[in-house]
C-alpha cells in the first residue's frame, strides 16, 4: 500500500506540473502579465490537484528591491539577500485555509540579481591560475598569443549583458502538500503588503472548480475559488 500512495502522489504531483506547465506557457505569451516585464506587476499562476498546490509568481526587480541593476552597495546586496530569505518564508506568502492541513513541501526562489550577491566574483572565472601555471603556458600556446587575446571578449562581453538590457526579475515556486484539499475554497496572496512597489497581481489558475483568472490589487489580496 505504501507504494501504491507514493506513486499516486508522484502522479498527482506530475498532473500539477503539466498545469502550471501549461500556465507559464500563458504567462510568457503575455495572457496574464500583459507585457513580459511590466513594474509594479506581478505574473501569476495556480494549480491544484488531489491536494497538490503549485503557486509560481514572477515580478520585475524593483517592485521588491526598487532597483534593478546588479547590486554594487554593501546596503544593496543585503537588501537582495533579506528579500531572498524573507521569500523563502512560504507560509507568510501564501496563506492557505488552516482547515486544510497544508505543508509547505518546496520554496524555490531565485533572482537574476543574485549573481553578485554571492561571491560570484571573477575570481570563480580565473580557472585557478595555479593550476595552469603547472600545465605549462608552452603546452597551451598553439601560437594563440596572450596579447591576441588581451581581454577583447571580456570588453566585449560587458557587465551590461548580464543586466539583461537594465530588466532583472524575482521568481518563486511554492509546493504545498494539503491533508483536507476539499477544504480549499481560497488563497491569500501576501505580497503586496509587504511590497508597495507592487499595484496589482495578475493571476490564472486552474483548481477543481475549473480554470480562473483575475487582478488582486491593495486591499484584495485573495483568490476565491
Amino acid at each position: 500500500m505504501g507504494s501504491l500512495k507514493v506513486n499516486a502522489l508522484r502522479n498527482n504531483t506530475a498532473k500539477v506540473s503539466h498545469l502550471l506547465a501549461i500556465l507559464g506557457v500563458a504567462v510568457s505569451a503575455g495572457a496574464v502579465a500583459g507585457e513580459a516585464h511590466e513594474h509594479g506587476k506581478v505574473a501569476l499562476t495556480l494549480a491544484i490537484e488531489a491536494g497538490n498546490v503549485e503557486v509560481s509568481w514572477r515580478s520585475p526587480a524593483v517592485n521588491l528591491v526598487g532597483f534593478e541593476h546588479q547590486p554594487k552597495t554593501p546596503e544593496e546586496k543585503q537588501k537582495v539577500e533579506q528579500t531572498l530569505l524573507n521569500l523563502k518564508q512560504g507560509y507568510e506568502q501564501i496563506v492557505l485555509p488552516e482547515s486544510a492541513l497544508c505543508l509547505l513541501k518546496e520554496a524555490d526562489i531565485d533572482t537574476t540579481l543574485a549573481a553578485h550577491t554571492e561571491g560570484h566574483d571573477h575570481d570563480d572565472h580565473d580557472h585557478d591560475h595555479e593550476e595552469h601555471d603547472d600545465h605549462d603556458h608552452d603546452d597551451h600556446d598553439h601560437d594563440h598569443d596572450h596579447d591576441e587575446h588581451d581581454h577583447e571578449k571580456h570588453e566585449g562581453h560587458d557587465h551590461d549583458e548580464h543586466d539583461h538590457d537594465g530588466h532583472a526579475d524575482f521568481s518563486a515556486k511554492y509546493t504545498f502538500e494539503c491533508r483536507h484539499p476539499e477544504h480549499l475554497k481560497q488563497i491569500e496572496v501576501n505580497l503586496m503588503p509587504s511590497y508597495p512597489g507592487i499595484d496589482e497581481i495578475r493571476y490564472q489558475a486552474i483548481t477543481p472548480a475549473g480554470q480562473t483568472g483575475g487582478s488582486l490589487t491593495q486591499g484584495n489580496t485573495v483568490i476565491v475559488f
